[in-house]
């Protein structure tokens, strides 16, 4: 409610007393202008001057001065800061109800109004309070509410209001008395609404403090998902030396892809991740993003799963449990050619430095496998080798010679014995299969076995590579 005491009768104004060169007497209570707010009991009041009474005063004064009439104007003028210096003060401002009575002083720059000749009075006057309605209660209970959202577990409390309590929101202050996040269903939301009846009585309202509990309903249930039900594991390297790696093509994409966050919400690591051998236990663990996967319903079934290592390429530290037979039936007809080729070259005799044969022999041989050794890069052992050394025992007449160019005449006869080492590198090259290799060739050969053995030690068994001696097998083993 507002009142204003502004200028009571313009007549009465015009019986003050006015010339050129008196003073005038102003009434103070006709410049307040006075303003109620609020309900009865809760009321407030605000007073302050009437900016258009002074106006009104300062124009019939102007309108009363002659041309040229510089004092006058400069009266004028301070007449105009005497009035606007004057302040209002009101003996009580709050809690106000109809029939108090409000004692109001005004104050103002005396010096002021000394010098523009103006002389205040009424500057104390009392103000009836009336025409204050009762304050209308605002029903909280039924104009608040809470909205669960989320999943079974992981819900979340908000406020959702209405009616005048959302109208008049910024005059209460809304308190949990307990967890609004992480919520299930059946749980129990405590809510204290704390009004300000300061704000509220100002707008013709009023509240109580009220408390209120609700139950969570109406979450949504997780959803249980096998993080690892189409995770592919791939096991790369050889046995002992194997690593792992992950292929998640199979699984959701924004799973595992980062897009435009800082990293995945799924993320997969194992332990150990490298050194592997066939059959050892490995752990992969998940790593996600909580919030990112609750907030889509999805409750993983577990961040943790053994594994097995499958799959590495299988070199053998040795040769004990592997069976050479079916190496041999493989390289047999092979074996038999070249030996066949060499003695025909002469390697069994003096002749073979020569080159290009210079002799020709009526021979009859025999010859089977003398020793095997295995050998490997200690730190590759996909870099390996099978040395074979076969022992050939020959019988000869020479038939034709060439002279001057070999070291035998015809009919000659000539007994010898040659060692021949033939290495197959990379066995089990494609394949974890013995028959499965790069390349066979002959390396060495010598008359003496002692030779050969020293040399292929020395030649192959350098560095971090390892030689370890194999079995022969009885059929193909040189036969005395």
């Amino acid at each position: 409610m507002k009142r204003t005491i502004g200028l009571i009768l313009t007549s009465l104004l015009l019986l003050v007393t006015l010339v050129a060169c008196g003073s005038r007497s102003i009434d103070a209570q006709s410049l307040a202008s006075i303003e109620l707010t609020g309900a009865d009991g809760f009321a407030s009041i605000a007073v302050k001057t009437d900016e258009q009474a002074i106006l009104t005063l300062i124009e019939e004064a102007m309108s009363e001065l002659k041309d040229n009439d510089e004092k006058g104007l400069e009266r004028l003028f301070k007449r105009e800061a005497a009035l606007n210096s004057i302040i209002f003060t009101a003996e009580k401002m709050a809690d106000l109800k109809n029939g108090d009575e409000i004692n109001i002083r005004a104050s103002y720059d005396e010096q002021l109004a000394k010098d523009a000749g103006i002389k205040f009075r009424n500057t104390q006057f009392k103000y009836l309070v009336e025409g204050l309605t009762d304050a209308l209660a605002i029903d909280v209970k039924n104009n608040v509410k809470l909205l669960f959202e989320g999943y079974d577990g992981l819900g979340t409390a908000t406020l959702e209001l209405d009616g005048e309590v959302e109208a008049f929101s910024y005059a209460f202050n809304f308190i949990f008395q307990g967890d609004k996040t992480n919520l299930t269903n059946g749980d129990r939301v405590a809510l204290k609404v704390v009004p300000n009846n300061t704000v509220l009585t100002s707008h013709g309202k009023i509240a109580r403090e009220t408390s209120l509990s609700f139950e969570v309903q109406g979450l949504a249930p997780m959803a249980s998902v096998d993080l690892f039900s189409d995770l592919v594991l791939i096991f790369d390297g050889i046995s002992d030396q194997g690593s792992v790696s992950f292929d998640t093509t199979r699984l959701p994409s924004d799973w595992v892809e980062a897009g435009s966050m800082d990293r995945a919400p799924l993320q997969f690591f194992a332990f150990p991740e490298n050194g592997l051998a066939n059959g050892d236990k490995l752990t992969v663990q998940a790593q996600i993003d909580e919030q990112w996967f609750s907030t889509r319903g999805l409750k993983p079934v577990t961040l943790e799963k053994e594994y097995e290592a499958t799959g590495l390429k299988e070199y053998p530290r040795n040769l004990d449990d592997i069976d050479l037979v079916p190496l041999f039936e493989k390289i047999e007809t092979w074996i038999g050619q070249d030996i066949h080729l060499r003695l025909v070259s002469n390697y069994w005799n003096r002749d073979y430095r020569a080159g290009e044969p210079v002799s020709r022999w009526d021979y009859r041989d025999r010859f089977g496998v003398k020793r095997i050794y295995y050998g490997y890069d200690q730190t590759d052992r996909a870099d390996n080798f099978i040395a074979i050394i076969y022992e050939v025992s020959v019988e000869g007449t020479c038939v034709e010679a060439t002279p001057y160019q070999s070291s035998y005449e015809e009919g000659e006869t000539l007994s010898s014995t040659l060692y021949l080492v033939y290495v197959i590198d990379r066995i089990m090259y494609d394949r974890a299969d013995i028959t499965d290799y790069y390349d066979i060739n002959l390396k060495l050969h010598s008359d003496v076995e002692l030779d050969v053995i020293s040399t292929l030690k020395h030649q192959y068994g350098s560095g971090s590579n390892l030689i370890v001696e194999a079995a022969v097998p009885p059929n193909v083993a040189y036969q005395e």
